[in-house]
């Protein structure tokens, strides 16, 4: 899972030492429904896996995310 915050840098343009697990869509200024997909497929393709639509809204913060990838055997 070391390459998340490299993605979510990629996906939002921003610095990778400028994210944490508490950052979510209201700090993160490109982090709207359509940078939600962006990072999803983003996401999906780096661990190939796929997203279920519940999953999509569980992902309120970074740490929710890692929590999924975690469940779906990302390590």
């Amino acid at each position: 899972m070391k390459d998340l915050y490299k993605t979510i840098a990629e996906v939002f343009r921003m610095k990778v030492e400028d994210i944490h697990d508490d950052l979510g869509p209201g700090d993160i200024e490109n982090w709207d429904s359509l940078g939600q997909m962006r990072l999803i497929c983003a996401l999906e393709s780096r661990y190939r896996i796929t997203f279920e639509i519940a999953e999509m809204f569980e992902i309120l913060t970074i740490g929710d995310i890692k929590k999924i990838l975690t469940r779906k055997g990302v390590r």
